[in-house]
């Protein structure tokens, strides 16, 4: 079994190169109409260098699976700016998409927290214009399905079976172009793992296991039991799945520095047992690409795995 790890966003290496630059709309209504959507677009454009430049650093050091920044492109889809992101960054994307490709590194979105498609019409109608914006950035990078945008199942909003229902009724709003990315996943505070797999398998999208998402909001089945149904959700696409480990036991929602890799350890070798060829897992800690290699170190001197790169690993 191969074992990729990747991490969010921001390589802590590299010194001042941040993905994600802002450009806040009460300073764009302070300039010039022309001004203020020139100096967005340029922002934007070094936001996608520094991912590049992020890329060039995966590359060279084995890491292949990272997570973009959603903040890549600022202001993007504010109604009174709206940037046409495959007309203005056609060759800056491309290149990306290029370079991801012929170094096999597996690239993904996780838009934030608000993007629900179970709220009320105004939320749905931006999470859908949010879903538009994700999918303009991967499709303008020319990947594939495997390329993915990761997000929860929603809100309870006082009755979870009715806002579950809400869920499959506005999933046909969906553009298809988005609707072929999505995963969805399980969150620490209301929908279980169990209860986003049925949601993944009612839509037929994948699961998105959180390791540490289900130790704060735990299913009344494990991980290990639901494992082979999880699997069946990704079809052919590679299993991806996130971890993190808690800040504190009084800070347990929130994320540590590095992962502890006890838990995982576990899970991995759940997964070697069931035959799983492939699993990208998505390290979601403070310190991103140096808790990524101190994992990987761990991870490499367990009995019968062998550290094939920087963050790929065989067992």
């Amino acid at each position: 079994m191969i074992i990729r790890l990747g991490f969010v966003s921001t390589a802590m290496a590299i010194f001042n190169n941040t993905p994600s630059s802002t450009f806040t709309y009460k300073l764009f209504s302070e300039r010039p109409r022309e001004e203020a959507m020139q100096r967005a677009i340029e922002i934007g454009r070094k936001n996608l260098q520094a991912t590049q430049r992020i890329l060039f650093y995966n590359a060279a050091h084995g890491i292949r699976l990272f997570r973009l920044s959603s903040a890549l492109i600022p202001l993007a889809t504010h109604p009174d700016v709206r940037i046409d992101i495959a007309a203005e960054y056609a060759e800056e994307l491309r290149k990306l998409g290029d370079f991801a490709k012929a170094h096999d590194i597996r690239l993904s979105m996780h838009p934030n927290q608000f993007t629900l498609l179970n709220g009320s019409d105004k939320v749905v109608a931006a999470a859908i214009e949010d879903l538009n914006y994700h999918t303009a950035i991967l499709d303008g990078m020319g990947l594939d399905e495997a390329a993915i945008i990761n997000i929860h199942v929603g809100g309870v909003y006082g009755d979870k079976e009715s806002a579950t229902q809400k869920l499959f009724d506005n999933a046909p709003k969906v553009p298809e172009s988005a609707m072929r990315r999505l995963t969805f996943e399980n969150d620490d505070k209301t929908y279980t793992l169990e209860e986003t797999l049925a949601v993944s398998q009612k839509l037929q999208r994948p699961c998105m296991l959180d390791l540490h998402h289900d130790w704060c909001n735990p299913s009344a089945v494990s991980p290990i039991e639901l494992l082979p149904q999880i699997a069946q959700t990704w079809g052919e696409l590679p299993m991806k799945i996130h971890i993190s480990s808690p800040k504190s036991e009084k800070e347990f929602r929130s994320h540590a520095d590095y992962i502890e890799p006890e838990m995982l350890t576990a899970f991995l070798k759940s997964c070697k047992e069931i035959d799983l060829p492939r699993i990208d897992v998505m390290i979601e800690a403070k310190v991103k690409d140096l808790a990524l290699f101190r994992l990987a170190e761990q991870l490499g001197k367990i009995r019968g795995v062998k550290r094939l790169e920087g963050g790929v690993l065989s067992w």
